[in-house]
């Protein structure tokens, strides 16, 4: 089973809530009624050893700092405020008291430097390094950024660059810690340290212009796949416009691959995915201009069911077996 057959299959059992919900299963947050002017988001993300990060790369302190940054980047996709933390720990016994030490100062860090509270947690015995984090957020009434509301016609957009993180995976895997030229330290730096967008996030909800979001985790492909399938559309995706640095095209290169896969299928750059109605576009592109939110047109959403890419002058459909499977 797929993961996004897994989550389509859990969410039909749980159709019926027995308190207020007003968004469950099926996007980066749950959505709660919290009071009068604001909703509760709540997200929880798992980080595995061996699967989402190797000791080898990663400091203890990176590896604290990245399991709290994907789960701020989930309340950012929704335009939302940060507010509370719950975290919970597995490690090996032989694990030494200074290297724990060092990772959950990387937790509380970077909770800190987004205002958060860390209010309880659990920590167990475990075969490797686990960490699981729930973070508790608030978000304007009625305003959150969802996955749900894309529109035929709809124009995709990305903040910042695809690809990165991939490649610098890529060098990593090469090179581990050995030293890195100067276009490679970038990409390397983004897979190693996640940068949730809060601003732009943030300027996106105050604009109204925004249809829906995501933050991109696990590639253009999967990420447009699951607005797609929440909002009951389809999209195309323009290859030759995706924005991808020049370090990235370097790193491709060097392994004679197309850096435009890296930032199709690719994962986690953590940056926005977005949609705005064509009527829209040029309110929007002078609001992103005033607010400094770099901002790239990557596509377009279609009535018709189905993820395409357009590469050149050729239209074909995306490659499923190329999208990340936990599974």
């Amino acid at each position: 089973m797929r993961e996004f057959d897994f989550i389509k299959a859990i969410s039909k059992k749980k159709s019926v809530f027995f308190n207020p919900v007003i968004k469950g299963i099926g996007d980066d947050c749950a959505i709660l009624p919290f009071n009068d002017t604001h909703d509760m988001i709540i997200t929880a993300d798992s980080l595995c050893e061996g699967v989402h990060f190797k000791k080898s790369y990663f400091s203890p302190w990176q590896i604290g700092a990245k399991s709290m940054a994907v789960n701020i980047s989930d309340i950012c996709a929704m335009g939302g405020i940060p507010k509370y933390a719950v975290v919970c720990i597995g490690f090996p016994g032989k694990t030494g008291d200074k290297y724990i030490e060092m990772m959950y100062s990387g937790i509380a860090d970077f909770a800190e430097n987004y205002g958060i509270d860390i209010i309880g947690g659990d920590t167990i015995s475990s075969p490797q390094i686990n960490i699981t984090i729930t973070v508790i957020g608030l978000v304007e009434k009625s305003m959150a950024l969802r996955r749900d509301g894309a529109k035929a016609g709809d124009k995709i957009f990305v903040t910042g660059f695809l690809g990165d993180s991939h490649a610098g995976l890529k060098v990593l895997a090469r090179k581990g810690n050995k030293k890195l030229r100067d276009y490679e330290y970038l990409p390397v730096k983004k897979h190693l340290a996640v940068s949730p967008r809060f601003f732009e996030a943030r300027a996106l909800l105050q604009s109204g212009l925004v249809n829906s979001c995501m933050d991109v985790s696990d590639g253009i492909i999967s990420d447009i796949t699951r607005i797609c399938d929440e909002s009951g559309t389809g999209a195309v995706i323009y290859a030759d416009n995706l924005p991808v640095s020049y370090s990235a095209l370097k790193i491709g290169a060097d392994n004679h691959e197309d850096a435009a896969g890296y930032a199709l299928y690719g994962g986690e750059d953590y940056e926005l995915l977005f949609t705005v109605a064509e009527k829209n576009i040029a309110k929007f592109m002078k609001f992103a201009a005033l607010n400094c939110v770099n901002a790239s047109q990557t596509g377009v959403i279609t009535g018709k069911k189905g993820i395409y890419i357009k590469q050149g002058a050729k239209i074909h459909k995306e490659d499923n077996k190329k999208i990340w499977n936990h599974f």
